[in-house]
């Protein structure tokens, strides 16, 4: 099956979505589907009134949430507090042992919204047309709320586990996670449990619009956030007599070498086992670029490709942005410093020091020092484990005509913390659904949703639903006992 140019241009930018229908999976008592369904969408309405923007957090909101859930149906938990109100959640079900924990790991924060640009409250947990609306609703407090019901039905179902299921959910992802995952696995390691195996946020799946699933996609590799403070230093001093080497100007004139500075592109071995993947759905002449990556990154063609899509080019190299400025606090005063902030992510095996004096070479000023705020060392998790060998199993199933795919992510979540303690970390959506990104829904189509990060975020019902039940059909073969 092969795909148009427009569908290659979603492949590379990593916005990948697909399609998926239930599938019962377990022994003994099983729930009516219709009773699950209901219950997951009314337990994220209620989670998406919870009003957890980061700043400030208070997490521990949506953590006693969950806690009094998990107290009703009887499942292990604790609270835990890094600091006042920001709260995280630890909650498992217990395994024969036989083999290593599960993690299912999300964050409680949400990014900030602004009411007045939504349609609906941010925070009303409203349904309208097919769609559920709130911050949280994509990220990702509706995949925290199907974990959650993957552990609902299994402890109801009484389906014998081979593993222990740990659910985490943790504060200040939006921020770094300190607060939250660094601060849970450097103080409570122990809750970790020895996992082998963690999923997460990410992943990449792709739906044409006639409704066929193309592509699942298992991530198992981000790039690193390379989060950097510059700051000028010059001669202070009253504004009516402008200074040319002032901190202030020193920095806009170092801002705009970094905007305009290129980095090279390169071909990473992960990048390059994900358009590998990708072959089988493109053209035969297609298939021989992306299968070449090495020898493709020079042809100009390709180049510009890539210029023309901002979200293929930051798979091929580092990337600076500039997003927070600081200078005089007073319109008629020179400062004597000047600060910006800059995110930068840099290329999986890619090191910070290097980086960091690639960009002082560029800046050219010896009155500005760059230092990083954070940053930390990009790990892969391997694709030869149980875990890629359940999805390409579940996809040749349901999916004979679909490939698996393995995206770079080019965000980052708090899958490194995890891997950092020797736990194989995965991104993997079970949401399905028409991008809407594409422009006019198709008849009959499933719309995702959309406004991730904006405004009017939602996630459509019943691609909500869906995914429920797919992620606990993923899950339940690796946690059962045989």
């Amino acid at each position: 099956m092969q795909i148009d140019q427009a569908m290659i241009r979603i492949l590379l930018a990593g916005a990948l979505l697909f399609i998926l229908t239930p599938c019962a999976f377990g022994q003994g008592a099983e729930t009516p589907r219709e009773n699950l369904a209901e219950e997951s969408v009314r337990l994220l309405v209620q989670y998406l009134k919870i009003d957890t923007s980061n700043p400030p957090g208070e997490e521990i909101r949506a953590a006693r949430f969950l806690g009094e859930i998990f107290a009703r149906e009887g499942i292990e938990y604790r609270l835990l507090e890094s600091a006042p109100g920001r709260g995280n959640i630890w909650a498992r079900l217990p395994g024969d042992g036989s083999k290593r924990p599960v993690i299912l790991l999300n964050h409680l924060d949400v990014v900030p919204a602004y009411p007045q640009f939504w349609t609906h409250p941010p925070f009303g947990g409203l349904e309208r047309d097919g769609f559920i609306y709130g911050r949280g609703a994509l990220d990702m407090k509706s995949l925290a709320i199907a974990q959650l019901m993957v552990m609902l039905r299994l402890k109801r179902e009484r389906i014998p586990l081979a593993r222990d299921l740990i659910f985490i959910g943790t504060a200040d992802e939006e921020a770094g996670g300190r607060l939250g995952a660094e601060w849970l696995v450097s103080r409570h390691p122990e809750l970790l449990g020895g996992a082998e195996y963690l999923f997460n946020e990410g992943g990449g799946n792709l739906v044409q619009a006639d409704g066929r699933v193309l592509a699942i996609g298992l991530s198992a590799v981000e790039k690193t956030p390379a989060w950097l403070r510059l700051t000028a230093t010059g001669p202070p001093g009253h504004s009516s007599v402008p200074r040319p080497d002032s901190a202030v100007n020193r920095l806009v004139r170092a801002l705009d070498r970094l905007i305009g500075y290129a980095p090279p592109l390169k071909v990473t071995t992960p990048v390059e086992q994900y358009f590998q993947s990708l072959a089988p759905l493109l053209s035969p002449a297609e298939a021989r670029r992306y299968e070449r990556l090495r020898q493709t990154i020079d042809d100009p063609d390709f180049r510009l490709l890539l210029d023309a899509d901002p979200g293929a080019k930051a798979l091929f190299q580092n990337t600076i942005a500039v997003t927070m400025l600081e200078g005089s606090n007073k319109v008629n005063v020179i400062p004597p410093i000047a600060t910006a902030l800059i995110d930068t992510r840099i290329l999986p095996g890619e090191r910070i020091e290097p980086w960091v004096r690639e960009l002082t070479t560029v800046v050219q000023d010896e009155r500005i020092t760059i230092e990083p705020i954070l940053t930390f060392e990009a790990v892969a998790s391997p694709l030869d484990t149980e875990v890629a060998e359940s999805l390409r199993g579940l996809v040749r199933r349901r999916f004979p005509d679909a490939v698996v795919t393995y995206p770079v992510t080019v965000g980052f979540t708090d899958s490194h913390y995890f891997r950092r303690r020797g736990i194989n970390c995965y991104g993997f959506s079970p949401f399905v659904g028409y991008p809407q990104s594409l422009g006019a829904r198709p008849l009959g189509a499933r719309p995702l949703g959309d406004g991730y990060h904006g405004n009017d975020e939602r996630i459509g019902r019943a691609v909500f639903i869906d995914g429920v039940d797919l992620l606990f059909d993923l899950l339940a073969p690796l946690l059962r006992r045989p």
